[in-house]
């Protein structure tokens, strides 16, 4: 029997891109494959009755066949390590006040 995608934490691709230099810098123009997300229900998290999908963009070393120079992938949440920072031995708290889960 084969593994469910739900079971598993490896790198989702949900999508691509290119980028863009306008008037005010550089853009992502990215294109979500929903049937991905679809095949891949663990990505949407649900928070206080709103769904969401963490994104990770990055840019390709090299472009495909089609100029597409944009990775979008599912971050997943199990694999985020909190920031922690130490500035003379005193670690930066974390502000707890806000419920987000990002």
């Amino acid at each position: 029997m084969q593994e469910s995608n739900t079971q598993k934490s490896d790198t989702v691709y949900l999508g691509n891109g290119k980028t863009a230099t306008g008037q005010y810098g550089e853009f992502y123009n990215i294109t979500i494959n929903l049937n991905k997300v679809k095949e891949n229900p663990n990505v949407v998290e649900e928070f206080k009755g709103t769904k969401f999908i963490r994104l990770r963009i990055s840019k390709k070393q090299q472009p495909d066949q089609y100029g597409k120079n944009v990775n979008v992938v599912w971050a997943d949440p199990s694999k985020i390590k909190p920031k922690t920072q130490e500035t003379n031995n005193n670690p930066v708290q974390q502000d707890t006040s806000n419920p987000l889960p990002f």
